[in-house]
């Protein structure tokens, strides 16, 4: 697939690097700074042009006469409104994804038509991370909450704690320990790689478990992997940001919310806007301030301003403080890196990650309903509808094991009319199923789409 990425910013360096992992993609990439796209140069196999992502000039220049697709993530809300236009009135380009970001936009969505603003798939990065964080927080004990089928089921990850159940113990033993519960491991993450697992696998303590089930049952799952986790019922948030506040919004009726915002004008909006969270102004590593709102009571830190740096500072600080869990928001890999390596930093949160999983579901072939990317693209669970019956499908009224998988893919479960299946060699795939998949080689992609798709 021949794409256009009109930006190189976080989210457009970090989408070229995953996309460039699938041969079959054929990437150009336009920004204004020859810096950052000779940087890009140095480590991916991609094509570059200086200049603005919004006029036609340079967008011929790149080649968007050929191009199957445009992601348009460049800052300004307005240039990729724009690009998304021109590209769909000038260049007839099949498919247009842009960032969108501003409210006063997406509260009207007449305006993302064919005959206004064509624009195929909206990306709105401050409701995407807002929702992953309340998945988080809706789930004391998880690392990463993954939902699909419209939140009924949840791909959760989450550490194995040595004392636990069911550390050093094989896989099966999971289900005596929880007969009533429908859960399945999808893969571990341990020393540094994802690996695919059976019912005699191991479980390791210090091992990263995925698993899956639906979401009435994750609590009591997560309770055989670790220590019982207290939930988070007083939080306190560092950055009045639109992120910071859409997390305060989402939580304030049900948690005891602080948010601590520096701008003092911005914190009397916030204050405003906010019915039940307390508002301060100052500053989040203001440790006298900190103390004084009883930091050491607080259930969760949320780290959530837009600096790196501040967030990992600040997180320290908290967990240095009394906070009994941390959260940090970190866009850039080096923070990410020293984030991993502090035991004052409990969790990181990638808005590049979860951004560029959300475009993902939008560029995979066949009806995959979502797309997570796990640990930097190493891996992918997916969400994908049969569709075709067996007249003309390739997957429908066959037993599992009999179907061509590649090495690196794995069926987990299936969601048939709200309920979950796990996977069996005797399950059978039926028409309007939901199949959850995880790749662990996300070059097989491919294969998926095509094994999955209706046969013409």
């Amino acid at each position: 697939m021949k794409i256009l990425i009109l930006g190189a910013g976080q989210v457009g360096s970090t989408l070229a690097k995953y996309l460039c992992a699938d041969s079959a993609n054929d990437i150009t990439i336009i920004d204004q700074k020859e810096d950052k796209l000779i940087l890009l140069q140095r480590h991916l196999d991609v094509k570059t042009v200086v200049g603005h992502g919004a006029y036609p000039s340079v967008l011929e220049k790149a080649g968007i006469k050929t191009m199957d697709m445009v992601i348009s993530v460049m800052k300004s809300d307005e240039s990729n409104m724009v690009a998304c236009r021109m590209a769909f009135t000038l260049y007839k380009v099949e498919t247009k994804i842009a960032r969108i970001r501003t409210i006063e936009y997406l509260h009207r969505p007449e305006l993302f038509s064919r005959a206004a603003v064509p624009i195929d798939f909206l990306i709105t990065p401050e409701n995407l991370i807002t929702d992953y964080i309340k998945g988080i927080v809706d789930q004391p004990g998880a690392s990463e909450v993954f939902e699909f089928e419209n939140g009924l089921v949840q791909l959760v990850e989450t550490r194995v704690y040595i004392g636990t159940p069911i550390v050093n113990k094989a896989i099966r033993e999971l289900q005596h320990h929880l007969p009533d519960a429908k859960v399945r491991i999808f893969c571990l993450y341990r020393n540094g790689k994802v690996l695919l697992v059976n019912s005699d696998t191991v479980i390791r303590e210090d091992d990263h478990v995925y698993f899956i089930a639906k979401k009435k049952y994750v609590s009591k799952v997560l309770k055989e992997f670790r220590r019982v986790d207290r939930g988070y019922q007083k939080i306190f948030i560092a950055g009045g940001g639109n992120i910071g506040f859409s997390v305060a919004k989402l939580l304030e009726k049900t948690h005891n919310i602080r948010l601590i915002e520096l701008d003092e004008e911005r914190a009397r909006e916030l204050a405003d806007q906010l019915n039940h969270a307390l508002v301060l102004q100052g500053s989040a590593s203001d440790e006298e301030l900190l103390l004084e709102e009883g930091i050491e009571n607080t259930d969760l830190f949320l780290a959530l301003t837009d600096s790196d740096e501040v967030n990992v500072i600040v997180s320290i600080l908290a967990k240095r403080l009394g906070a009994h869990k941390t959260i940090a928001l970190i866009k850039r890999d080096v923070y990410a890196s020293l984030a991993e390596q502090s035991e004052e930093v409990d969790m990181i949160v990638s808005p590049d990650q979860i951004t560029v999983s959300d475009i993902l579901s939008h560029l995979r072939r066949g009806d995959m309903m979502k797309v997570h990317s796990l640990h930097h693209g190493e891996a992918e669970a997916i969400e994908i509808v049969v569709h075709g019956d067996e007249s003309n499908s390739k997957v429908a009224g066959k037993q599992i094991k009999d179907l061509d998988l590649p090495e690196g893919v794995v069926i987990g479960a299936i969601v048939r009319d709200s309920d979950l299946l796990m996977a069996s060699k005797k399950l059978v795939i039926r028409q309007g199923d939901h199949v959850l998949i995880m790749l662990t080689d996300v070059r097989k992609i491919h294969q998926v789409e095509a094994l999955f798709s209706e046969n013409d």
